[in-house]
């Protein structure tokens, strides 16, 4: 059957001479991979502008349930994303979140709520002016909520940690080592008090960022056993360096 609608591009890899596997999530179907044919051919100028990471689409798909892969019949953007495109951070960022999701994110069926949350977050980076830096730290945090396992919302202390493998924040000092030290701890709060909006307002350094991210990979990877090592993660690091 035909199907319209609205897909997030996440990840593409080229397949045979001239065409994309392009793996995605939707508003209809969830996580699929579509093909899409004659995209990298020399007459086509304008189509690999529509696959880079977290770009919107509209879309009508020929969709089997007993496929694997779908195909696409026609597309257009969404919405142009000019920051995201071409301002380096946010693409970097862009790159890194796409990454995430593809290697997380694998239920074919839809999620309404993970959908409305995905979209607003790119439309948010796109309109971001302040506080760039720390959009993928607030991301991994508010992830963590729709697929399942998210930081219990109570943290209201000094001195706590936050326990990875109960996903709750504690006085005691967990005696794994699967935990977030004080300091990381009181920033996994705050990042769950703010907004996008607000995200200016928490002046962090490269390495507490950097300590952030690896710990919340940490906490996902402990979660999700497909989780493989995110290798845009260094290439936001030089950038953001």
């Amino acid at each position: 059957m035909q199907q319209k609608l609205i897909a997030i591009v996440l990840h593409t890899i080229k397949y045979k001479d001239s065409s994309l596997l392009v793996h995605t999530y939707t508003d209809v179907f969830g996580r699929q991979t579509y093909v899409v044919n004659g995209v990298r051919c020399e007459k086509n100028k304008t189509g690999m502008a529509c696959f880079q990471p977290l770009t919107l689409l509209e879309a009508v798909a020929y969709h089997n349930p007993k496929n694997e892969l779908q195909r696409l019949k026609e597309y257009h953007l969404h919405m142009p994303l000019q920051n995201i495109a071409f301002d380096v951070y946010k693409n970097a960022i862009a790159l890194f979140v796409g990454e995430v999701l593809y290697k997380i994110v694998r239920e074919h069926e839809p999620n309404k709520a993970l959908f409305d949350f995905l979209y607003t977050s790119v439309i948010s980076l796109e309109k971001l002016k302040e506080g760039i830096a720390n959009f993928h730290l607030h991301f991994l945090t508010r992830l963590s909520a729709y697929l399942g396992y998210a930081p219990a919302n109570d943290y209201d202390r000094s001195g706590s940690f936050f326990d990875m493998q109960e996903g709750t924040f504690t006085t005691i000092r967990p005696k794994h080592t699967l935990f977030f030290n004080a300091e990381q701890t009181s920033l996994l709060g705050k990042l769950l008090q703010v907004s996008t909006e607000e995200l200016h307002t928490l002046p962090l350094n490269r390495e507490q960022r950097s300590t952030f991210i690896n710990n919340m990979l940490q906490f996902y990877n402990h979660h999700f056993d497909t989780l493989s090592p995110i290798k845009s993660w260094a290439v936001l690091q030089e950038v953001f360096g």
